[in-house]
C-alpha cells in the first residue's frame, strides 16, 4: 500500500444514534447528527489473554495468545451543545419514560421501574434501544463503525453563566454488549440537530435550590446514571440475550454554584442536619405551567457544601435525588 498523505481534524469526525424498531438490530436509515464539540474513539476492550504458555523458552507465543470480542462491554462517548432536536430524544433514552403532561416533561416516578429490554423484541419508542454509528471522515469512505443493541448509561447537562451566556452542554455514554459492524460506508440522509439551543436564563423565574428561592446561580450541572446490565448469549457472536436497567438504582444528582449571601448562609445548618430540600427551576411561578427548559427535584439531600471564591463568594453543592412514598424524584422539561 502507497503512502497516504491525506489527514483529517477531529471536526471531521460524526456521531449519530436512532432508536432501534427490534431491538439489538441495527438500523442506519435518517439517524440523528449529534451536535459534538469533541469524539473520542469508541473503547472497544476485546478479551486478551496474552499470558505465557507452557512451551519452549520463557516467552509467550503467538499462538498463546486469545483475543475475543464476544460479550465485552462497548463505550460510545460524546460531548456537545444541548439542542432541541436530540436533547429530548436523549432524556427519552436515558430515563426511559416518554414526556408527560402539565407541564410537558420527562419523569422518573418514586416507583420508577424501568421497561424490559429483551433482544429481538419490538420496539417502538425512544426509551429502549439505539444504533449508534462512529462515522469516519476516511475518503474511502468505509471505516465507520456501527454499533446495535446501544442503551445510554450515562448523560450529564452543565451550564455556566460564565461561559457562552449559560448554553448547556452535554455528555453522556452509550453503552453496548452486541458485536459491532466495522468497515462500514457512513449512514446516509442524516437528521441534522437544532441550531436552537437550551440555556441557563431559560430559567429565569423560579430559582429555588436545596430549598432556597431566589438564589442567584453562577452554575448548574445535572448528572444522571443509569446503570445497565447484559445478561445471557445467543449465537456463535454471543449476543447478549436482555438488557437489566437500573441495578441498584438510576442515581441523580443536582451540582450547583450559588452566591453565598442572606438567603443561604443557613445551608450549612441544612446540611448538618439531613433536612430533605427540593429544587425548583424554570421560566413559570407555577410548575405545571412551566416551558421550554425546567429541572424539578422535590426531594433531594445536601451530598457535599463548600464554598468557592467567583467575583463574591459562593457555595457549591451536590444535592441527591431522593424518592419519597409518591411524586417524582426528577422532572425535567426539555
Amino acid at each position: 500500500m502507497a503512502l497516504d498523505g491525506a489527514g483529517y481534524s477531529n471536526s471531521q469526525f460524526k456521531m449519530s444514534f436512532k432508536p432501534e424498531t427490534t431491538i439489538g438490530t441495527a438500523i442506519v436509515s435518517s439517524m440523528n447528527l449529534l451536535n459534538i464539540d469533541a469524539i473520542t474513539f469508541p473503547t472497544i476492550a476485546p478479551t486478551q489473554v496474552l499470558d505465557v504458555r507452557s512451551g519452549d523458552g520463557r516467552t509467550a507465543k503467538v499462538a498463546d495468545a486469545y483475543i475475543s470480542e464476544k460479550h465485552t462491554i462497548k463505550e460510545i462517548s460524546f460531548s456537545g451543545y444541548a439542542d432541541q432536536t436530540t436533547l429530548p430524544i436523549l432524556l427519552q433514552a436515558i430515563l426511559t419514560s416518554a414526556v408527560g403532561s402539565s407541564p410537558a416533561s420527562y419523569d422518573v416516578p418514586f416507583n420508577y421501574t424501568p421497561p424490559e429490554l429483551q433482544i429481538g423484541a419490538s420496539a417502538s419508542t425512544n426509551t429502549k434501544t439505539f444504533t449508534v454509528a462512529f462515522i469516519s471522515p476516511e475518503a474511502g469512505d468505509d471505516h465507520s463503525i456501527v454499533f446495535k443493541g446501544c442503551v445510554l448509561s450515562s448523560l450529564s447537562l452543565s451550564m455556566d453563566m460564565g461561559s457562552e451566556s449559560g448554553r448547556v452542554t452535554m455528555s453522556g455514554t452509550f453503552q453496548t454488549a452486541s458485536t459491532p459492524s466495522y468497515g462500514q460506508s457512513a449512514p446516509t440522509s442524516m437528521t441534522a440537530f437544532s441550531a436552537n439551543n437550551y440555556f441557563l436564563t431559560d430559567m429565569h423565574t423560579t430559582r429555588k435550590v436545596a430549598g432556597i428561592s431566589n438564589c442567584v446561580i453562577a452554575s448548574l450541572t445535572l448528572n444522571i446514571e443509569n446503570p445497565r446490565t447484559f445478561l445471557g448469549f445467543n449465537g456463535s457472536t454471543a449476543e447478549p440475550e436482555s438488557i437489566i436497567t437500573a441495578v441498584p438504582e438510576i442515581n441523580i444528582n443536582l451540582d450547583a454554584s450559588i452566591k453565598y449571601d442572606d438567603n443561604t448562609a443557613g445551608l450549612s445548618e441544612t446540611f448538618k442536619n439531613g433536612t430533605t430540600v427540593a429544587s425548583e427551576l424554570s421560566n413559570h411561578g407555577t410548575w405545571s405551567s412551566a416551558s421550554t427548559f425546567g429541572i424539578k427535584i422535590d426531594y433531594g439531600k445536601i451530598t457535599s457544601l463548600a464554598m468557592s471564591e467567583n467575583s463574591a463568594m459562593f457555595h457549591d453543592i451536590s444535592i441527591k435525588s431522593m424518592a419519597h412514598t409518591s411524586g417524582d424524584i426528577l422532572q425535567i422539561i426539555a
